[in-house]
């Protein structure tokens, strides 16, 4: 199984990471220990001691078809009418704790990845599918938690990305490398941005050809070379 963690293990696991993060204007030094941001990760923290409680390891927990690993079900993929229940009264469970599950967001993202890649895969002979797969499955194994960063700032809304005065509204590719993409722009509403590990950036919108730009799905570090995040 993936290595599940606890509470105080995820607290301790976000002072790997370097986030440039200002709550209220001021900088956070250190996110795990900062009291303004103490209740948001107590109520991330509950999903991980939940997962390793006996009475809720049913719904908390599943395997994954893809490694036959026991994964957190905030990381899990639906393979069955039973995981879509089980998911539902996960979130359950630990909204009547916390009031909010905010780590529930990450299943949504894994599932709806999932499917898109695969579908892209088959319509055009690419390699995402394989790709997300070995990022989720790291996901899993470290049982990690992941900011959905979906929403942009979006600017002048009558008008398409592509057609945007300020490109920067969008997160959009700047430039494309041999060795990958350089993405710029703003992402809004981020749940629990300063104390997730990385972040699954996805498009919020339908997208034309002229939009191809602003077409794009990665994961990013939480304290990636001049990521700023602002609570």
């Amino acid at each position: 199984m993936s290595r599940l963690m606890s509470a105080a293990e995820f607290r301790d696991s976000l002072d790997r990471y370097h986030p440039r993060v200002f709550v209220n204007g001021s900088r956070v030094e250190r996110v795990s220990t900062d009291p303004r941001l103490a209740p948001g990760i107590a109520a991330i923290g509950v999903t991980y001691n939940m997962a390793l409680a006996p009475a809720h390891q049913v719904l908390m927990t599943a395997r994954q078809g893809t490694s036959g690993k026991t994964v957190n079900r905030m990381l899990h993929i639906n393979e069955t009418s039973q995981d879509l229940l089980y998911k539902l009264e996960a979130v359950r469970l630990v909204c009547k704790e916390t009031g909010c599950a905010q780590r529930y967001l990450t299943h949504d993202a894994h599932n709806g990845i999932f499917q898109a890649t695969k579908r892209a895969d088959a319509a055009h002979g690419t390699d995402y599918h394989q790709r997300f797969l070995a990022y989720m499955h790291k996901a899993q194994d470290e049982d990690l938690t992941l900011g959905v960063a979906m929403t942009d700032a979006k600017g002048d809304r009558s008008a398409k990305p592509g057609a945007q005065a300020n490109r920067d509204v969008y997160v959009h590719i700047k430039e494309r490398r041999k060795d990958g993409i350089v993405i710029r722009g703003t992402k809004a509403i981020v749940t629990g941005a300063p104390y997730m590990h990385e972040f699954l950036v996805m498009p919020c919108r339908t997208h034309t050809p002229e939009d191809a730009d602003f077409a794009v799905c990665c994961a990013v570090p939480v304290d990636a070379e001049n990521l700023t995040l602002v609570a």
